[in-house]
């Protein structure tokens, strides 16, 4: 539930903040301005795909595999 909650603070955070916000003036102002949203979109798909792996039922090879057999002489 952790990685659903990061998820939406983040698009939450990169939705909301433009409308509260007024725009940059400067050109610093808007390559802060992108890597912000750059960072805010890449968390919130780390929360989406931590989510996702973390519903995944785990496997174990141990059980799937054949036993071994020993080698023949």
């Amino acid at each position: 539930m952790l990685h659903l909650a990061q998820a939406a603070v983040a698009f939450a955070l990169l939705i909301g903040l433009p409308v509260v916000l007024e725009p940059p003036a400067t050109e610093e102002g808007m390559l802060a301005a992108a890597f912000g949203a750059v960072f805010l979109a890449a968390l919130a798909a780390h929360g989406v795909v931590g989510y996702v792996r973390s519903r995944k039922p785990k496997s174990y090879p141990d059980s799937i595999m054949p036993p071994v057999e020993p080698p023949k002489p």
